[in-house]
């Protein structure tokens, strides 16, 4: 089964709103974090909403984005909706370990997020048509 699942993210949410950006750090460091090709790792983090059993619900959602600049630059630091270009979301298999103690735990079984970019949605047509409208 595949670990990871691109999102529609317009049949997923009802709203994704930015919140904030901050370099994804190290593992009990202070220094940023990098994919294996160098490229910082950046933590955004959005509220999303949808609708689940009739009724609105919010989850604040935390985004890796590989970026050589702040992937929130674009927004101006401003909460604002936005579109999570290339967004994915992984499952790391749930597993059982055993800790120092000899105690069986499972461990994993949860989720993570992962965009391409973060852009402003004003920016980004919500079909054909008003894209057609912004060309000519």
């Amino acid at each position: 089964m595949p670990a990871i699942f691109h999102v529609d993210q317009a049949a997923t949410f009802s709203m994704v709103m930015f919140l904030s950006s901050a370099p994804k750090m190290q593992f009990g460091t202070q220094q940023q974090d990098t994919a294996k090709d160098g490229t910082p790792k950046w933590e955004v983090q959005v509220v999303a909403s949808f609708t689940q059993f009739g009724r609105t619900e919010n989850e604040i959602l935390k985004v890796g984005v590989l970026s050589h600049t702040d992937p929130a630059k674009p927004l101006n630091g401003m909460p604002q909706p936005v579109e999570l270009a290339g967004f994915r979301v992984g499952v790391t298999p749930a597993e059982k370990r055993t800790d120092r103690n000899g105690n069986e735990k499972i461990m994993g079984g949860t989720a993570w997020y992962q965009a391409d970019e973060i852009r402003p949605l004003s920016g980004v047509p919500t079909s054909r048509k008003a894209a057609a409208s912004q060309e000519g």
